[in-house]
């Protein structure tokens, strides 16, 4: 087995994961498509030789967010989409019923993505294990975009990474609850993106219970609010150990944060070795 690149991109406020298994780089994923001005992670990507013949492989949402899918319009414009990995708790109408702004660009395409990917591709075997976790809307007494959040857990080269989306507390504990399956997921999980982008009301104790990484990664903005402040400590204590190397520095880190660290590389390798890096996308 070849190793995987993790390229988890500063946006901002946002999220944008693209995952890059180097055994069959047709297979390349991108997890949320959020950009910020001046930055469009599909550019990198194109440049840097990750996108097969114009092709994405699969776009998968992890929220009906903006912040989740401002990029979708450009990266429409830049390469055709194989597959995509929506949550099929709401439809299209739902979404934009939940909206203050239902009519921006970037949700139209959404919907009309959401609306016309609705069939499997056939033969479609990507290296990698894609495992994915949501509520109903029957599970809630309320709905809203957040709690309504599907999680992403990919394992490959014996590594096991989880994309949490928005989820606040009540959804993960109404998660814990109804689908007890992803206990056994968030037991193997190696690295944790926190949910809601690291902010206090994404933090729920109970899935630590089960959850040991040995590394989470918040995907934020400059901290500006008290909910972004000391979270980082408050994870920091569910980290398994002391935490990993981060470029190649002597001491280890238990956080790392896009906000802080800009963009952030992990290399999975065969056997289960892990590397942290960040990288520059000029």
């Amino acid at each position: 087995m070849e190793k995987t690149d993790i390229l988890i991109f500063d946006v901002g406020l946002g999220q944008s994961i693209f995952v890059y298994p180097h055994s069959d780089p047709t297979y390349g994923m991108l997890v949320d498509c959020g950009n910020v001005e001046g930055f469009e992670p599909i550019d990198f990507l194109i440049k840097k030789g990750y996108i097969v013949n114009n092709i994405l492989s699969n776009l998968t949402l992890t929220n009906y967010d903006q912040d989740h899918f401002s990029g979708a319009p450009y990266l429409r414009s830049k390469v055709g989409i194989h597959t995509v990995t929506f949550a099929s708790n709401l439809t299209s109408l739902e979404i934009k019923e939940l909206k203050e702004k239902p009519h921006t660009d970037a949700l139209q395409h959404v919907c009309y993505v959401k609306d016309t990917y609705i069939y499997p591709v056939p033969a479609y075997a990507p290296p990698y294990i894609k495992q994915t976790f949501h509520l109903q809307k029957g599970d809630l007494e309320s709905h809203d975009t957040n709690n309504l959040s599907q999680i992403v857990f990919i394992e490959y080269n014996n590594s096991v990474i989880c994309i949490s989306g928005d989820l606040e507390e009540k959804g993960w504990k109404a998660l814990l609850e109804k689908q007890p399956g992803i206990k056994t997921w968030l037991a193997r999980t190696n690295i944790f993106i926190a949910s809601h982008h690291g902010r206090d009301n994404g933090y729920c104790p109970e899935i630590f219970s089960y959850c040991k990484p040995e590394c989470i990664i918040i995907s934020d903005k400059g901290i500006m609010h008290d909910t972004q402040r000391n979270m980082s400590s408050v994870y920091g204590e569910h980290v398994a150990g002391a935490g990993v190397y981060f470029n190649n520095n002597l001491s280890k880190r238990k956080v790392l944060t896009t906000r802080d660290d800009g963009h952030i590389w992990v290399q999975l390798h065969p056997g289960g070795s892990r590397i942290y890096r960040n990288f520059t996308h000029e």
